[in-house]
């Protein structure tokens, strides 16, 4: 007997609610959204009728719903697939998806800045030390994620995925989604860490672990909280006299050298 739909559900199909979710989240009509993904394009409003998808077509359709990004990536790969205007709309709706994630907004400016020539990995340790110094500097975050302390330097797991799963590519901003103090802080952390490499990073954050306050999240990981990251980068301001975002570069101009005498004596 064929299964009904909600024990269809159950097993983790992609419900009718889920796919009119997409359609609206992301401003795309059935038809389109059937020939931007290669299917036939009356596949999506068959599903809508009330046809059960494959679990193939299923975990695309749930991707799609989960990953904006995935999406986004997908519409620049097919746009041709799509006329102009509902290229454009399905665009600016994605990008708002994705911005509306501040996290995403500090991570593509920085892809932005760098012409997309970084990958997933630089742009973790820039996240990084950018939410460390709003802290210290202006005592708020500059996104609501907490650092998540793992051997994987990746305190920001999940746009860190996201990108290595899509790629690290340059986003048309449609809107202006950061302030002008806060571009000033991000371009002051590239400009003084962007000259050292992956493993002279890994060593700085190496060094800092030892000093920051640990504690657990809901799901068990080891994190740095916010307080924490405040309270070390405070007295990280002190030590190397930072009063201002231009300042930044002490840090590590003179951490580094630190950290150098450090490996050679061990």
């Amino acid at each position: 007997m064929k299964n009904s739909r909600f024990e269809i559900e159950k097993e983790g199909i992609i419900s009718c609610d889920e796919i009119k979710l997409i359609l609206d989240r992301y401003r795309i009509g059935k038809k389109p959204l059937a020939k931007l993904l290669g299917w036939g394009e009356t596949t999506i409003i068959r599903y809508m009728e009330g046809d059960i998808p494959t679990s193939e077509y299923s975990n695309k359709l749930l991707t799609i719903l989960e990953d904006p990004e995935y999406y986004y990536d997908l519409l620049l790969k097919r746009k041709e697939c799509l006329t102009t205007v509902a290229f454009k709309k399905s665009k600016k709706a994605a990008l708002s998806k994705i911005m509306a994630s501040k996290i995403y907004a500090v991570a593509y400016y920085i892809v932005n800045k760098t012409d997309g020539e970084t990958c997933a990995s630089y742009v973790q340790f820039h996240l990084y030390y950018t939410q460390a110094f709003s802290l210290a500097l202006y005592d708020k975050e500059a996104f609501q994620e907490d650092c998540c302390l793992n051997s994987e330097y990746t305190p920001y797991t999940k746009i860190y995925e996201s990108m290595k799963h899509c790629g690290v590519h340059t986003l048309e901003f449609g809107e202006d989604y950061l302030s002008d103090g806060e571009k000033e802080l991000i371009d002051a952390v590239l400009d003084a860490f962007s000259w050292y490499g992956l493993k002279a990073l890994q060593s700085m954050m190496n060094s800092e672990k030892a000093y920051l306050k640990i504690s657990r999240d809901k799901f068990g990981n080891r994190i740095a909280a916010k307080d924490a990251l405040k309270s070390y980068f405070k007295e990280i301001l002190e030590k190397y006299h930072i009063t201002e975002v231009k300042d930044i570069r002490k840090y590590p101009e003179q951490m580094m050298p630190e950290i150098l005498d450090l490996c050679k004596s061990s």
